[in-house]
């Protein structure tokens, strides 16, 4: 079976030492793209690796990656002499140490951009059991979609890898439900990336199994069947030019400088609140010497200041302050005095009638003698009652009627 270069490839616009179409297989650690390299190339799947060093096209039975480089290689598809040349493209697996990987990222990029220069196929190999989506294929997918942008999905193609094609293989396959058909396991990659990545329009889909036996006649014709597919869908594409392509991080990486950044910030901020905590303490202690420098020489260009934080007061405010003392202490002493004499001293008018009733006894004792002096001036009331008594000093009176008294004894 023969196969041509379509004319979408345009073959002649290319360089001519790498024959197109150009394929390059991306993919997890594990995922056989090595594998899948050596059986397009029409060799045994366990390659060793031959002339190539650092991994490439050398085949691993373990989970971790021999492919280290990204190698390209050619010849013809499927070994088959009768078929056109193509380049493959073995790359680095990815996994879970995408952060570790860097280096792996970087060779990659540098070797599609500045020796294959366009790309026909990005074959994206998973695992038939790879119908989750983890972080590691999330991280890897985003890395490539940063990568080469949005338009290498218009070059992009699914392989199943490990889907064995035996009668027993499909008989587990269709037993579980929902049954694991090819078109189901399609839809559903299709579905997780249309909702990860905006997808427009589902990627087709090949099921090569590197692992497929030769004396199977049903294995080996779906092995014919889908690898004419994927040369098919290679030369009806116009070539992913690789001039475009950037060095990005992975998400994991991104994440992890996001993190170093803020423990960047927050030790700055820490250093910053220590500097600012060490000005205050300087200010306030050069504030205290300066209250106590005021306390004892005043200047007098410091006056208002101080005395604004010493409450002291001018020689006018002390003047107001005394004689407004001064009269409070005269009303408090007339109140205390008029209280004093209401308290204490005898009443006037009382003593005046005590000593008027006194008088008036003395008359009656000697009128009832029958000695009426002619020089004390009484009236009387209708009852014949002393009731005044002349105006005569209060002395004369008392001496008159003592003198009376005497005599009548």
């Amino acid at each position: 079976m023969s196969y041509e270069i379509g004319t979408g490839s345009r073959a002649s616009d290319l360089p001519a030492d790498y024959p197109s179409p150009r394929i390059v297989i991306l993919g997890a650690t594990g995922a056989g793209k090595s594998s899948l390299a050596n059986v397009l190339l029409g060799r045994d799947k366990n390659y060793e690796g031959g002339k190539f060093e650092n991994g490439c096209f050398r085949v691993s039975t373990g989970l971790d990656s021999i492919t280290k480089d990204t190698c390209a290689d050619q010849g013809y598809w499927v070994g088959d002499k009768d078929n056109q040349m193509f380049t493959v493209v073995d790359t680095p697996g990815f996994g879970d140490q995408l952060v570790e990987e860097e280096k792996t990222i970087e060779n990659l990029v540098m070797t599609l951009r500045d020796e294959i220069k366009y790309v026909h196929v990005f074959i994206l190999a998973f695992k038939q059991s790879d119908n989750r989506m983890t972080n590691s294929l999330r991280s890897m997918i985003s890395l490539f979609e940063k990568m080469f942008g949005k338009k290498f999905w218009d070059n992009a193609i699914l392989e199943a890898t490990h889907w064995n094609h035996g009668e027993d293989a499909i008989r587990i396959r269709n037993d579980s439900n929902p049954p694991l058909t090819e078109e189901f396991w399609r839809d559903e990659f299709n579905n997780i990336l249309k909702r990860e990545y905006s997808l427009q329009k589902g990627l087709k889909a090949v099921f090569i199994d590197t692992f497929h036996h030769d004396e199977s006649r049903h294995e080996v014709e779906v092995f014919a069947n889908n690898s004419k597919l994927l040369w098919q869908y290679a030369i009806s594409r116009e070539p992913f030019e690789c001039k475009d392509i950037e060095i990005a991080l992975t998400e994991i990486r991104e994440l992890q400088n996001q993190v170093d950044n803020l423990v960047d910030e927050e030790e700055a901020k820490d250093i910053e609140i220590t500097e600012l905590e060490q000005q205050r303490d300087q200010l306030q202690s050069a504030l205290i010497q300066y209250q106590l420098a005021s306390t004892t020489s005043q200047p007098s260009h410091l006056h208002g200041s101080y005395c604004t934080l010493n409450k002291c007061y001018t020689s006018s405010e002390f003047t107001l302050l005394g004689v407004g003392a001064a009269v409070l202490g005269i009303l408090l002493g007339v109140l205390l005095i008029s209280w004093y004499k209401q308290q204490c001293l005898p009443d006037e008018r009382e003593e005046i009638l005590e000593r008027k009733r006194g008088l008036a006894h003395q008359h009656s004792i000697l009128a009832r003698d029958g000695r009426e002096p002619s020089d004390i001036f009484c009236s009387r009331d209708s009852d014949g009652q002393l009731e005044t008594v002349s105006e005569m000093s209060e002395h004369s009176l008392v001496q008159l009627v003592g003198e009376k008294a005497t005599s009548a004894q």
